[in-house]
């Protein structure tokens, strides 16, 4: 149960820190940050897809709300991100055999597969966010500029924070 609180902190307080960003700072045009990404990837591994996607929009929903981009763009790429979660981790995450459900939890991997997990769902949220936010009309070469420099920043953004949030006796 206090891994539970210690995870809605540190959410909510992502949250919070994204709608700074979006309203006060403008990196770049190139630069997406999306620290929110970080709820999604430390859900139980054992969350039902439907569950994933529903915490999925109410995340991407108060991420609209408290920023200042197109209304219901970031709920739908958040949701998207969701909805391949699973396919996902079972590609990242080493089965477990000693556990009940043969898998193991997300606390249990490594920076380096971790950096692998967040790498392959920010680049779902990323690609859906770039497609429905520029709809077409910038150039593709811009578009994967901004898909891969925000790729990189944001998998080192969430990568750091699993290693500062996570318990670092297991490492």
């Amino acid at each position: 149960m206090r891994g539970l609180w210690k995870y809605i902190i540190i959410g909510a307080l992502l949250i919070i820190a994204q709608g700074a960003l979006d309203n006060y700072v403008n990196l770049s045009i190139y630069i997406d940050l999306s620290l929110f990404m970080f709820i999604l990837l430390v859900l139980p591994a054992r969350a039902a897809t439907v569950t994933v996607m529903l915490v999925a929009f109410a995340t991407g929903l108060v991420v609209d709300i408290l920023g200042n981009g197109i209304p219901g763009l970031t709920s739908a790429a958040l949701t998207a991100a969701g909805l391949c979660r699973r396919a996902i981790l079972s590609l990242t995450v080493p089965k477990d055999p000693s556990s009940m459900d043969g898998k193991s939890s997300i606390e249990d991997l490594g920076l380096i597969r971790f950096a692998v997990y967040a790498a392959a769902m920010s680049f779902i949220f990323l690609s859906v966010y770039i497609l429905l936010d520029t709809a077409g009309f910038r150039p593709f070469g811009q578009c994967a500029a901004r898909l891969l420099i925000s790729l990189v920043i944001n998998t080192a953004l969430l990568t750091v924070i699993f290693a500062v949030t996570g318990d670092n006796r297991k490492w």
